[in-house]
């Protein structure tokens, strides 16, 4: 049965719409014997039966509208009159009285059809106009996170560009230097004998001067997509060798560092230099952030696939690599932030080393993510895909 508006009630083959007319019928039926059935003298017993039958119809008429109204009044009326010609007319003066709650049957049902249907329009309206509503809202949702994507994306062009026009005057500061202090460091090295203490101390000096030096040339291109160098490589022993730098510093501010590192880690194609830079940075923001000491723990992990928390482009087994500390932690508010290139909440710091960590890594086809909170220190994963090629 349809309303005016050519929106349906219900479906006429839905179950719960047969559940409902059985009802309506039902009750007509029953309401309509109890009359046959109860003696006339019983005029209370038959004035709650007439009554009883606006049940069905208001049920009718709000269930189906107008139509089902004056169906379930017409079906009423056509059993009861009946009851009025071969019974009530033995008492006349009674007889008109049920007639015209015949016609009241009709009535009631055509006028609560009339407002049910009405009602049911403007409810329909109100829906339709909640899915527009509803559908508007959307839309703005998903313009509103595409100009936040854009003004992101713009802030991190702003950001690499005022990099590239820091990186200019970087190198001019910093490449003569160090191309100088690795000149002074060499005349040192061949005052002393390859079997004296002092030249595996100016060797690693060399070697690290010559790392810084590769460094700040990676932050001149870093705008600029590079290839990697990858080698076969042990990532435990990289990690080793960073620690075997960072252990003065860490002692210095009595940071105990912990080691777990696993034996069936495997060797992997990396490029070593940039993995370590990866290692460096994390390291020296963890010690930094102990001021009053602490515990910092690395813990090496070969895994089957990626950890379920971090979205790899690569599905396959590989190297997880966790950098913990109990140092001071970082705001919620600006984990999301600490990758970003120029961002830092220390005066003296750059905001570099994780923007190019985070480079670097996603360069090898993994991820980096950080868990923290303030006061609670924070975690580094690392997560390395196995690589069969160079």
């Amino acid at each position: 049965m349809r309303i005016t508006h050519g929106q349906p009630f219900l479906s006429s083959s839905s179950p719960n719409v047969r559940t409902k007319v059985a009802i309506i019928v039902c009750s007509i039926v029953l309401i309509s014997c109890a009359h046959y059935l109860t003696s006339l003298h019983l005029h209370l017993y038959h004035e709650v039966y007439q009554a009883l039958y606006y049940l069905p119809i208001f049920s009718a008429a709000l269930w189906f509208g107008i139509k089902g109204g004056l169906g379930a009044s017409v079906a009423s009326s056509v059993l009861y009159v009946p009851h009025i010609v071969f019974q009530w007319k033995i008492l006349p003066s009674m007889e008109l009285e049920k007639y015209l709650a015949i016609v009241l049957f009709n009535v009631a049902g055509a006028l609560t059809g009339i407002l049910a249907e009405r009602a049911n329009r403007q409810s329909e309206l109100y829906r339709r106009t909640s899915e527009k509503l509803e559908r508007a809202y959307h839309e703005l949702d998903k313009t509103s996170s595409h100009l936040l994507y854009l003004e992101n994306k713009l802030r991190q062009a702003e950001k690499i560009s005022a990099l590239g026009e820091l990186s200019a005057t970087v190198a001019h500061e910093l490449m003569n230097p160090l191309g100088s202090i690795k000149g002074a460091v060499e005349i040192l090295k061949d005052e002393f004998p390859d079997d004296h203490e002092k030249h595996a101390f100016l060797k690693i000096l060399i070697k690290e001067i010559e790392r810084l030096d590769r460094t700040v040339r990676g932050i001149l291109r870093f705008g600029v997509q590079y290839p990697l160098s990858k080698t076969l490589c042990n990532p435990n022993e990289l990690i080793e060798s960073i620690l075997v730098l960072v252990r003065a510093e860490a002692i210095h501010r009595g940071i105990r560092i912990v080691r777990k590192l696993s034996p069936y880690v495997q060797r992997m194609y990396l490029d070593p230099d940039k993995i370590q830079q990866v290692f460096l940075n994390i390291i020296m923001n963890a010690v930094q952030a102990m001021p009053d000491g602490g515990v910092f723990t690395v813990a090496s992990e070969w895994r089957q696939h990626p950890p379920a928390d971090m979205e790899s482009p690569k599905v396959s087994e590989g190297l997880l690599i966790t950098f913990t500390d109990t140092g001071v932690g970082i705001p919620d508010e600006t984990k999301e932030q600490v990758f970003e290139p120029l961002y830092t909440t220390r005066a003296e710091g750059t905001g570099l080393g994780l923007a190019i960590a985070k480079r670097i890594v996603v360069a090898h086809g993994g991820t980096i993510s950080v868990q923290s909170s303030l006061g609670a220190g924070a975690r580094f994963n690392v997560w390395l895909p196995a690589s069969e090629s160079t």
